[in-house]
C-alpha cells in the first residue's frame, strides 16, 4: 500500500511536481480496510536516471514520513537539471512486511529501478525471482521485481518486452492485492496497472504534457499540471513510454 511516481522527459514545474506528491505522505488516499491508518509514512526513496544514460541511480531511501524529512526537499534541491527519467516512492507497510530501510523502494538491480504499491503473498514462491541479490529483508515487492526483470531482460525490443512482461503477469499464480509498479532502466518506462482489490485505491494515472510523461497514483495539483489531460489507466494495463516514441503506449490485457 505505497503511492508511485514517475516522471519521463521534460515536465515543467517537475521540482513542484515533486513537492505535491511529497504531501500524498500523509493525505494521501488508502483502502477502505479496517484499522488502516491515514497516511503512507513508513519510508520513502527516489531513483533516477544516470547522465550518461546508462541506467539508473538510487537517490536516497529513507524511513518515515517524507513531508517531515528535510532531506526529500535537500534531494529535489540539489538536482542541477531536471533527470530525464526520474521516481520517487512513498511507503505503507504491507502488515507482513517488516518497516526497515532495506525494504523502501526504490529497488535496483541490472541498471533497472523498480517501485510497487501492493502486496504479492508468498512472492518468494515466485519462478526464478532469487536469480538477482537481493537487498531487502525479504520484501515481496522485491521479489516481484526479479521476477519481472528476469523476463523483460530476455527480450531487446520494447514491443517483445511488453509482451513478455504481460505473459509474465497472466502466469502468476500466486494471490496478489495489486501489482501496481513502475519499472525503468532511464531510456524505458513500463507502468503496470494490475489490481485484485480496492480498485479505488490502486488507481494511476498519467498525463502527456506534449515533452514527457508523468505517471502517478493521484493527481497531482500544481496547477501546470492540474490542467492538463489526465487519463486513468486502466486495470490489466500496461503503459510503455520510450525514446523511441513521444507518446505513451497502453496496451491492455
Amino acid at each position: 500500500m505505497c503511492r508511485l511516481l514517475g516522471i519521463y522527459g521534460p515536465v515543467k514545474s517537475w521540482r513542484e511536481i515533486l513537492s505535491d506528491f511529497q504531501e500524498l505522505s500523509e493525505k494521501g488516499k488508502i483502502p477502505n480496510i479496517p484499522n488502516v491508518l491515514p497516511g503512507h509514512k513508513d519510508g520513502w526513496g527516489m531513483a533516477c536516471s544516470k547522465h550518461d544514460g546508462s541506467g539508473m541511480d538510487l537517490v536516497g531511501k529513507y524511513l518515515g514520513s517524507a513531508r517531515e524529512a528535510p532531506e526529500y526537499r535537500e534531494k529535489v534541491h540539489n538536482f542541477q537539471s531536471q533527470p530525464h527519467t526520474f521516481l520517487c516512492h512513498l511507503r505503507k507497510a504491507s502488515p507482513s512486511i517488516p518497516i526497515s530501510l532495506p525494504n523502501c523502494h526504490p529497488f535496483l538491480s541490472a541498471g533497472w529501478a523498480f517501485i510497487h504499491n501492493g502486496t504479492v503473498y508468498k512472492a518468494e514462491n515466485l519462478e526464478n525471482a532469487s536469480r538477482f541479490q537481493m537487498t531487502s529483508d525479504n520484501s515481496d515487492s522485491e521479489f516481484l521485481f526479479h521476477y519481472l526483470l528476469r523476463h523483460i531482460l530476455e527480450e531487446e525490443s520494447i514491443e517483445h518486452r511488453i509482451e513478455r512482461l504481460i505473459e509474465s503477469l497472466l502466469k502468476m499464480n500466486l494471490k496478489f492485492s495489486s501489482l501496481n509498479s513502475i519499472l525503468s532502466n532511464g531510456s524505458e518506462m513500463y507502468v503496470i496497472r494490475y489490481a485484485a482489490e480496492h480498485h479505488d485505491y490502486f488507481t494511476l494515472f498519467y498525463n502527456e504534457t506534449g515533452s514527457g510523461v508523468i505517471v502517478s497514483s493521484e493527481l497531482i495539483g500544481v496547477q501546470e499540471v492540474r490542467e492538463g489531460i489526465w487519463t486513468e489507466m486502466q486495470n490489466r494495463s500496461v503503459l510503455s513510454i520510450s525514446s523511441d516514441s513521444p507518446k505513451a503506449k497502453l496496451t491492455r490485457f
